[in-house]
């Protein structure tokens, strides 16, 4: 009984000692690992953003929504796009894809941020040829090949394929049913006002 009891008492003790040591590398990494994170996103909306974004500006919509806006010039009257974060579930993770749009809700491009699918299989969602064949395409334009759209599946990875498609298609049939929030470049109401 006093075995059981001494073996019980040090696996308390190294268990508790791991746990503070595990809690202060989370406390001293968290931080960096934070920025890294801040920095990546950043990152991914700059490429994902139509060009001529002169100033992105990060805004939060009534439903919570984040959402970044580029605009040409440095007064933010003029928007020339929008960036936003899809989220797919996929075979075996959720995705999350940055998208970046036009005024007129066309993809710019996108970037999967994150996912955790099968190797050699859903990870392709990162390929250079995948994320290409979002560029240009409207709402009614996104679907995957199986299904009977344009969107080329990944062999073996259609889930993933899906995922990624579907998400971006639900972020901009959200975007579009709240587009009353969302600043809009009128090139024929500024033309109008000059005169």
């Amino acid at each position: 009984m006093k075995d059981i009891l001494k073996l019980g008492l040090t696996l308390m003790i190294y268990a508790a000692v791991a746990g503070l040591l595990l809690g202060f590398i989370y406390t001293k990494t968290k931080p960096k690992i934070d920025e890294q994170a801040k920095m990546e996103k950043e990152q991914a909306i700059k490429e994902v953003m139509p060009a001529g974004a002169a100033v992105i500006v990060e805004d939060t919509l009534s439903d919570g929504m984040i959402i970044s806006v580029g605009y040409s010039d440095e007064t933010k009257t003029k928007p020339v796009g929008y960036a936003a974060m899809a989220y797919g579930v996929g075979f075996s993770s959720t995705i999350k894809t940055m998208v970046g749009l036009t005024t007129d809700f066309k993809v710019n491009a996108i970037k999967v941020i994150s996912q955790s699918e099968t190797p050699g299989l859903g990870t392709h969602t990162q390929d250079e040829w995948f994320k290409l064949q979002f560029a240009n395409k409207t709402v009614d334009e996104l679907l995957v090949d199986k299904d009977g759209g344009t969107i080329k599946a990944i062999t073996g990875a259609t889930i993933s394929t899906r995922a990624v498609t579907n998400s971006i298609k639900e972020l901009i049939l959200k975007l579009k049913s709240i587009e009353n929030e969302l600043p809009h470049y009128d090139a024929q109401a500024v033309a109008d006002s000059s005169i």
